[in-house]
Order: C-alpha cells, then structure tokens, then sequence
C-alpha cells in the first residue's frame, strides 16, 4: 500500500485546488477531515510549503 497524506492549516484541511485568476491556484478548505482531499508524499509537501500548512500521513485500512 502506498503512502496517503493530507494538508492541514490551522484547524482545516485541504478539500480542493482550483484554477484562479491569472493562472494562481485556490486552494478550498474544509473544517472536516473526512472532507479532506489525499495527495501523494512529494505533492503534499509541495502544497504545505505554499500555503503554510503541514503535511500529514495517514493510514488507509480496508474495513468490511
């Protein structure tokens, strides 16, 4: 299984990038962790050094 993250700012969570004016990115937010987007090891760092934020890994497990 391959490595899971999510960003986290403050008390929120990434939920969705979209295109902005100008060809800036917008990153949407959630207060919910369930609402949180997962992004792979190096994107996740990525996101977290342009907004601030902190890269986080989580565990995906299969439950019947």
């Amino acid at each position: 299984m391959e490595d899971f993250y999510i960003v986290r700012l403050g008390n929120l969570y990434v939920e969705k990038l979209v295109d902005g004016f100008a060809g800036q990115k917008v990153y949407r937010m959630t207060n919910f962790i369930s609402g949180a987007r997962i992004f792979g090891d190096d994107f996740s760092k990525k996101i977290a050094e342009e907004i601030g934020g902190k890269a986080y890994k989580i565990n995906l497990e299969e439950v019947e």
